[in-house]
């Protein structure tokens, strides 16, 4: 039997990258639409036009898919956290980095939930996930290796900065009923950093603060 034909082969190449760029497509409507509990592999065949064996082939499994399309949207906040440009005061950079990643999670409401949902494994290395998790961690760890911080007050104020951005991010979205004020995200970013590192906020100076705004 004479090998495929390098035309032959692209075609089929290109074929499955437009099957699972439509699946994902259709899966990311159908998310947003239902959510993640009203998502099923059998509204996705009706939304996509391919069967679920299909739809197994390239993605595995339920899990498999909705893990590709938040990798997918995570690519975004990646890209945005690395225009993020270093900055002499590690203060500014992590305001920053903290306002970029809180605007994602409110413009895209359905994948930060999918975001902290429970997860099964860590994420792998070289992932989206993995590199917006360094990406919004680098100013910290070099606060902490370069003996600025202590490793555990590194690892609080990691967890007080996840849990404020978190409640900023989630509580408008649940409680839209309620008048929230257009500066809350910014300026409650901003107390919470001066707190645990006002040794660090001199040097905030009008134009730093700008590029986050």
């Amino acid at each position: 039997m004479s090998p495929p034909h390098p035309a032959d082969r692209l075609r089929r190449e290109q074929n499955r990258a437009e099957a699972r760029r439509r699946i994902l497509d259709a899966s990311e409507s159908l998310l947003c639409e239902c959510g993640h509990r009203g998502f099923s592999v059998r509204a996705l065949v009706e939304r996509c036009g391919y069967s679920a064996p299909t739809i197994y082939h390239h993605f595995g499994d339920k899990p498999g898919l909705v893990d590709a399309v938040l990798e997918a949207r995570l690519e975004d906040l990646v890209a945005e956290l690395e225009r993020v440009p270093e900055a002499a005061n590690p203060m500014a950079q992590i305001r920053t980095l903290s306002l970029v990643f809180a605007r994602w999670g409110i413009e895209n409401p359905t994948h930060y939930h999918l975001l902290n949902q429970p997860q099964e494994h860590e994420p792998s290395p070289g992932s989206a996930s993995q590199r917006a998790v360094e990406l919004m961690s680098n100013p910290l760890d070099a606060l902490m290796q370069g003996g600025q911080i202590s490793e555990a007050r590194l690892v609080l104020i990691k967890q007080s900065l996840w849990a404020c951005i978190h409640g900023l991010i989630a509580l408008p979205a649940i409680r839209p009923d309620r008048d929230w004020s257009p500066d809350l995200l910014e300026e409650s970013v901003d107390v919470l950093l001066k707190g645990w590192l006002a040794e660090f906020s001199l040097g905030l100076d009008a134009g730093e603060k700008k590029y986050a705004s």
